[in-house]
């Protein structure tokens, strides 16, 4: 028999169904066995002298009728529940040893006789009873080579050992009858059996198999004959579709679950796809079935005739409601903000670029960052809510209204408007937005700033960029006057370009006599809040102004190039104490610091080289860095952008988007770029164990994540229940006052020194912080 190896379960039901062969097959073998040995005794009578024969005939006998009981008592007797297959097995070798003792002592009346003919009878009768043997019995192993060693076994030796040619001639011969009939026969027989069974295996594993995978990957599929006019559906098929029966004798069930307002276009798109001969159709659609509305991916695979009609279409449906759903949420997710309901910075770019413009106001809420730092972020978002909606009130429905990011808005008119016009909407915004606020039972006073941008008359807006930047100047000048007023922009903002030029030259001083200061915010591993990393944060601490606000130096820089030697030496930095950090820890327990590139730094020819500079004085490995980008540069069209990121992707560092989903969220370049990590913006942390709109954006984040194999680190963690929800949702790493503020190097590096347990959080143990 095959000695290939198969499983467990496979082996036990194979060899229960080889003993449920042997023994259903056994009544007539032994039944004709019994026949055959009453008939050749009467033959040879004359020739075997004494009793002898007849005490054969009873002895062969006595044993098949033993073998019958034993056979009737397994099929009919409740044998085969009572005794498992092993016992059985060995019962069947067992019959086997007696019947084959029995037999041959047949063989041994040869030499006995000293007629030819009855010679001959019992020579024949041995052979067609293992012949018998063979093609009727033997299902169990080793049955057959030991039944036919021990029938024809004593007769091939008494003729071996007569001496005369005639005699050894028959011996050897009936040697190799032996050897063919009762060893080789049946081995190729059982292998063929095995084969068979395997093949049987193999096809219902197959099957079981396929209704698995169409059942993880809720796909279905449907065989249309078009001349018998019947479809065959499969398990999930009719599932999918609601309906019981696998076949059905026309479409109109099928049709019926694809919704109303898609089933022509779907009807269409088939039949125009057959007329023109194609292979495949793709298409997605809708279907009301037993599970509700649901989305379906399709693909009609055509067969077709010689004379070119459809013979078969054989349909593949999947189920993608929640992938539909997940696109919708993200498309959401890059043109809406999620907190106000107005489109986004990406949704106002796209509205910049495809309709006419005549002018841009930009405007943020004066003071706002008060209102979070003594209220908190819940209570700003809840004021940021009630400011947008004063602002649709004062505008009409034609303007397009954004909310940018933080608390700044941006108005587009698509219509030419005069200045006077302008300045009223600008006047009622600002007063609509100054009126007190009701957050949480408290009056919350803040006022607008506005900056306005116009294209002039007979002018194209061929720069929308310019046009956004002028509107963001304007602003900068509303403030710098005051704030709660507005500002058209003008050549001549003398006050804002002398603020500007003194900021820049303090810049310039600043980077000469090392004001800057680097601050690292822990990173934290979500599983056991074991520090990973950190990211570097630049500080400037002027000697007259004190600390100034990122937001408020960073701008200049980038403008005034100044950002270019800023950024090498945070690079620098950072990548020194990178290496002396991790030169301090065990192996296998890297920190990562991660560093911010700006705009224009990143669009420096030079950033690559750079890059490896840093990396190589400090003695810095890549893998110790990530660099952090911002996704408004991945809508690069020049490609240049492309080739920095696999510049530095080829060095060995991680590359992450910084504050994802809140710019341009330029989604389908996560796949084009060598990008590593997202970084979940803290404003989405905000109430999102409260608030099921919020926690569907960042669960649809994370579920992108982990579609492209993106690492993920949320930003802006502040309470365990966040940390929890983060961690229920796959998110990896998190960084957050929860874990630690910004902090000086040396503070950071004791932090983690002191590091042997798992990190108490700020709001029970207080850290110091920048």
């Amino acid at each position: 028999m095959s000695s290939t190896p198969h499983p467990p379960q496979a082996d036990d039901a194979w060899e229960r169904s080889l003993i449920d062969m042997h023994y259903e097959e056994s009544p007539l073998t032994v039944g004709s066995g019994m026949v055959v040995a009453a008939a050749v005794g009467l033959v040879i009578r004359d020739s075997v002298p004494g009793l002898a024969l007849p005490a054969w005939v009873l002895v062969a006998e006595l044993v098949m009728a033993a073998r019958l009981a034993l056979t009737w008592f397994y099929l009919r007797g409740g044998g085969r529940l009572r005794w498992r297959s092993p016992a059985w097995r060995r019962i069947a070798l067992g019959q086997t040893v007696c019947s084959g003792l029995a037999w041959g002592a047949l063989g041994l009346f040869f030499g006995q006789s000293a007629n030819p003919l009855h010679q001959i009878v019992i020579l024949f009768t041995l052979m067609g009873v293992c012949a018998g043997s063979a093609a009727l019995t033997g299902m169990v192993k080793g049955t057959l080579p030991i039944f036919g060693t021990l029938a024809l076994g004593p007769l091939s030796v008494l003729l071996v050992l007569r001496g005369d040619a005639a005699h050894l001639f028959l011996g050897l011969a009936l040697l190799w009858y032996l050897h063919l009939v009762m060893f080789k026969g049946p081995g190729r027989t059982g292998r063929a059996m095995q084969a068979l069974h395997d093949g049987r295996r193999d096809r219902e594993l197959l099957v079981s198999r396929l209704e698995d995978a169409e059942r993880v990957g809720r796909m279905g599929h449907v065989l249309w004959d078009h001349r018998a006019r019947t479809a065959t559906l499969s398990a999930h098929a009719r599932r999918q579709l609601g309906i019981d029966s696998e076949t059905v004798g026309d479409l109109s069930p099928l049709w019926a679950r694809v919704v109303a307002s898609d089933r022509d276009r779907v009807k269409a798109l088939t039949r125009e796809a057959m007329q023109r001969g194609e292979a495949e159709l793709h298409f997605d659609t809708r279907i009301d079935g037993p599970d509700g509305l649901r989305d379906l991916r399709v693909v009609h695979r055509f067969e077709y005739g010689a004379d070119g009609r459809a013979r078969f279409t054989m349909t593949t449906t999947q189920d993608i409601t929640e992938l539909k759903t997940t696109q919708r949420d993200l498309h959401d997710l890059a043109f809406r903000d999620t907190l106000t309901g107005l489109i986004n910075r990406a949704g106002f770019q796209a509205r910049l670029r495809e309709q006419p413009v005549s002018s841009v106001l930009m405007l943020d809420l004066d003071h706002f960052k008060n209102v979070n730092d003594t209220l908190g972020h819940a209570a700003g978002d809840r004021l940021l809510v009630a400011a947008a909606q004063r602002l649709l009130r004062c505008l009409r429905e034609r303007d397009t209204v954004a909310r940018l990011g933080g608390d700044e808005f941006a108005v587009l008119t698509h219509n030419a408007l005069e200045r006077e016009t302008l300045e009223r909407i600008a006047r009622r915004i600002v007063e609509a937005l100054s009126q007190p606020y009701e957050i949480d039972g408290q009056q919350v006073f803040v006022s607008a700033s506005i900056g306005i941008a116009t294209v002039g008359e007979g002018q194209t807006l061929s720069e929308p960029e310019l046009l956004m930047r002028q509107a963001d100047t304007a602003l900068f000048e509303a403030k710098a006057r005051g704030r709660a007023r507005h500002e058209f922009h003008s050549e001549s903002l003398s006050e804002r370009a002398r603020e500007r030029l003194a900021l820049e030259a303090d810049l310039r001083r600043a980077i000469a006599e090392g004001q800057f200061e680097i601050h690292y915010q822990p990173k934290v591993g979500l599983d056991d809040a074991h520090i990973v990393g950190a990211e570097a944060l630049l500080r400037w601490k002027h000697p007259v102004r004190g600390m100034v606000p990122p937001d408020r130096f960073i701008p200049v820089a980038e403008d005034c190039g100044l950002i270019v030697p800023i950024g090498t030496w945070v690079l620098q930095q950072a990548c020194a104490a990178a290496a002396a950090w991790n030169r301090e820890r065990p192996p296998g327990e890297p920190l990562r610091i991660a560093i911010n590139l700006s705009p224009r730094q990143f669009m420096n020819h030079d950033l690559v080289q750079t890059v490896r500079d840093a990396l190589d004085a400090s003695a810095c490995r890549p893998e110790w860095i990530e660099l952090e980008i911002t996704e408004r540069l991945l809508l690069d069209e020049r490609n240049q952008a492309e080739d920095i990121l696999n510049g530095l992707r080829a060095l060995g560092l991680t590359l992450a988007i910084d504050d994802f989903g809140t710019g341009y969220s330029a989604l389908g370049y996560l796949t084009r770029y060598p990008i590593g990590t997202l970084k979940i913006d803290k404003s989405f942390m905000r109430d999102i164990t409260t608030r099921p709109d919020r926690a569907g954006i960042v669960r649809a984040i994370i579920l992108m994540g982990h579609s492209l194999k993106l690492g993920l680190v949320a930003e802006g963690v502040e309470t365990e229940e966040q940390a929890a929800f983060l961690r229920e949702q796959g998110c990896e790493l998190a960084q957050g006052w929860l874990y630690g503020r910004p902090m000086p190097p040396q503070a950071f590096g004791e932090h983690v020194a002191a590091q042997r347990e798992p990190v108490v959080p700020l709001s029970a143990a207080p850290l110091q912080a920048a």
